[in-house]
């Protein structure tokens, strides 16, 4: 059974059957204590493939109100995803522009992000599998057309990722509150990975110490401390497109 309005295969077998039919799933949710050959084979194959799942207690996914679930549940991403090795393999080492959004989990604030990375000129967009936002409905509404223009890659491990990145050729900059440069005072290198951080918290402190450096966006009134990440977004690709263009 699957319901569109919420995006939700339920049922043992129609949730393996979207695991081998390899849909686009955004994560699987399965209930403490679920047993069988086929719960067995959903883990299975939800751990070869890398997709992301969860085990809950029962109630919660009978809050779901999507009927005789059997135990599982998936959410199925509006869009499919790039892979990350193939898009690093098509990069420019000399020029090229990705962005890394370390756990953003806003779906408005994702959708316009990739709205913006696309008018300015980013090639992939990569975001961790877990504690994260994906391609939903919503964010592919906010996107208003950015998704079928722009790569989306979903990774296991943003810190990897990262660091394959820096390995094709690729400065890491970090947006950071407590930064002491001030992004404008900065010229950027030719090939550039932007990494955003949580809407809350930032940048994780191990995602910031694995950037080459960090820049900080100048904020004039004091009575607000920060923008928006999505703004912020836009501000830091809009400077490094400037750039680019000289």
């Amino acid at each position: 059974m699957k319901n569109e309005q919420q995006e939700i295969i339920c049922g043992r077998q129609p949730v393996l059957s979207a695991l081998k039919s390899k849909t686009p799933i955004q994560r699987i949710i399965i209930a403490e204590g679920a047993r069988g050959v086929v719960v067995d084979e959903i883990f299975e194959l939800a751990r070869e493939t890398g997709v992301p799942y969860d085990v809950r207690d029962r109630p919660n996914l009978d809050r779901l109100g999507v009927g005789n679930h059997q135990g599982v549940v998936a959410h199925i991403a509006a869009r499919g995803y790039a892979e990350y090795e193939m898009v690093l393999d098509q990069l420019d080492p000399k020029n090229s522009l990705i962005l890394f959004l370390d756990q953003i989990q806003d779906p408005h604030n994702l959708g316009a992000i990739l709205r913006s990375a696309c008018a300015l000129g980013v090639e992939a967009v990569i975001i961790p599998k877990r504690e994260a936002c994906g391609l939903t409905s919503t964010v592919v509404k906010v996107a208003a057309g950015a998704v079928e223009h722009i790569s989306v890659c979903r990774v296991d491990n943003l810190q990897k990722a990262m660091i394959q990145a820096q390995k094709s050729g690729v400065w890491l900059i970090g947006l950071d509150l407590t930064a002491e440069k001030e992004f404008s005072t900065v010229e950027f290198p030719s090939s550039i990975g932007l990494v955003v951080g949580n809407e809350g918290k930032g940048l994780r402190r191990l995602v910031a110490e694995r950037c080459d450096f960090l820049v900080r966006i100048p904020m004039v009134c004091t009575g607000v401390s920060s923008l928006n990440v999505s703004v912020a977004t836009g501000v830091a690709l809009y400077e490094v497109m400037r750039q680019r263009e000289r």
